[in-house]
């Protein structure tokens, strides 16, 4: 999946994310926030990384229009909300009085909570249904229609979705739903507003935090919004660092939520009820869960570090972001800075075969790919002991085969064990293959309609499954896996 997807954001973001996070420890002193104070008082708190935050206090981020109940800052962070602070008075702003009101008040709101400033009002835009819709036939960070068809192949090689003819669109069309409710554009730099003049209701407030989250750490974290973005970034690592990205924005989603009056949060949860649900129907479980991912595990990953040290520790995690999936999912690991290893690339070619994806699969990657067919328990066991990989994708643009390559390190020779159990079950449940023959530390399936080939070394895994034989074949000879 590509990244940072407004549509696929709203969906699947959902109201139940928040309230998850809410309930792993992002309560606050249930402070009501109506406005903005105009003399908010914007001393830096004491915080470090690993004092722990205390709801009660002022200090604790909670979301709140009084003086005496601000958020933590850094001191540089401190000396921007005093000197450039973009929402101490109403600007003028291309947006109808009503909109603009609601903006303004929550761009205070946000950088109150979140504990920094803007360098600059972010451009804002209304658009109408069809004006969206002109302007973005599909979703910014949606799957294009051949990449999804590409994940919908490899799904169906190893017996995660049927070859029903209407499932890739049925996808496709769950994927990428309507738009309701504001949100960032990253590549525009611009806050895409619901045209038409009205004012927005409590669950677009609501977004429009987030999406404000979003505009504030573009401006200060250029280079990190830009690693996530720019052509050739590692899947692996995109999705840990949209993961942190996505987690920020839930974080102060959460906290403004919990600070407003219950009958407000009673609305939210009844709008919000009402619109952006990802449709299961037709979505193959793995992708429903590779788009679940950053708003699931990136709200975990900053409710703790926010637990470990407030909007400081948060600071210090956008300046020193995840590499992978795997820290994202085991903060001791992250903290440790425990790296992938580097795994040489594998670059096989098949004859009019093209290479459409390359990189790192990633912990987040096993764990869904095994879940169908190993179970949630051994397929977490599986992944977990995952050090490092790096795969190759082939496509045929005619014939729709595909031949998936990958070379893997694991942390131990017990964690090689778990894993090659799990491949072996991928293998013989999912996918349309023959007995296998065993020559040393390689066993090969051939003479069926699928093809797949796993070399067990000391320290290392090569695979290379195939949903045409030759291709496959042909990759495994030039990786020295069979005989040409």
């Amino acid at each position: 999946m590509t990244i940072l997807s407004a549509r696929g954001r709203l969906a699947v973001v959902g109201l139940s994310v928040v309230l998850s996070a809410l309930a792993t420890g992002c309560r606050t002193a249930g402070t009501e926030v109506e406005s903005p104070a105009a003399d908010a008082d914007t001393s830096a708190g004491d915080v470090t990384s690993t004092a722990s935050p205390d709801p009660a206090s002022p200090s604790s981020g909670t979301a709140t229009g009084q003086a005496t109940s601000n958020p933590p800052l850094s001191s540089t962070a401190t000396s921007m909300a005093t000197t450039t602070s973009t929402t101490t008075t109403l600007l003028p702003w291309s947006l109808p009085e009503a909109q603009a009101t609601q903006v303004a008040e929550l761009m205070s709101i946000t950088e109150n909570i979140r504990g920094r400033a803007f360098h600059r009002r972010p451009t804002f835009e209304p658009m109408t249904a069809d004006e969206l819709s002109e302007r973005y036939p599909s979703s910014p960070g949606t799957p294009r229609r051949d990449e999804l068809r590409r994940h919908m192949a490899f799904l169906g090689l190893v017996g995660l979705v049927s070859d029903d003819s209407g499932a890739f669109q049925q996808a496709a069309a769950a994927l990428d739903p309507p738009v309701s409710a504001p949100f960032y554009d990253f590549a525009r730099a611009t806050v895409v507003i619901p045209g038409g003049g009205d004012p927005l209701d409590e669950y677009q407030q609501w977004v429009l935090v987030g999406e404000l989250v979003h505009a504030l750490t573009h401006q200060h974290e250029p280079l990190l919004v830009g690693s996530v973005r720019g052509v050739g970034t590692d899947p692996d690592r995109t999705a840990a660092r949209v993961a942190l990205l996505e987690g920020e924005a839930l974080l102060v989603q959460s906290l403004y939520l919990d600070a407003l009056p219950s009958e407000r949060r009673a609305e939210v949860a009844r709008q919000a009820a009402q619109r952006d649900r990802l449709p299961r129907d037709g979505v193959p479980t793995m992708l429903l869960e590779l788009a679940r991912f950053p708003y699931r595990a990136g709200s975990m990953l900053a409710t703790e570090l926010y637990g470990l040290g407030g909007m400081a520790a948060l600071d210090q995690a956008l300046g020193h972001p995840p590499e992978s999936t795997e820290q994202v999912m085991h903060l001791a690991r992250y903290r440790r800075q425990d790296t992938p290893v580097s795994v040489e690339p594998l670059g096989p070619s098949a004859e009019g075969y093209v290479l459409v994806e390359e990189g790192t699969w990633g912990e987040r990657r096993w764990r869904t790919l095994f879940e169908h067919h190993s179970g949630p328990v051994n397929a977490a066991r599986a992944a977990e002991g995952w050090g490092g990989d790096h795969y190759v994708m082939l496509w045929h643009p005619v014939s729709e085969d595909l031949v998936f390559a990958v070379r893997y390190s694991a942390d131990s020779f017990a964690d090689e064990a778990e894993m090659i159990t799990a491949i072996r079950d991928l293998i013989t449940s999912g996918m349309d293959v023959g007995p296998s023959r065993v020559v040393d530390t390689v066993t090969e399936w051939v003479e069926s309609a699928d093809y797949a080939i796993l070399l067990w070394d000391v320290g290392e895994i090569t695979l290379v499954l195939a949903s045409d034989p030759i291709a496959g074949r042909s990759v495994s000879s030039q990786l020295g896996l069979a005989d040409s």
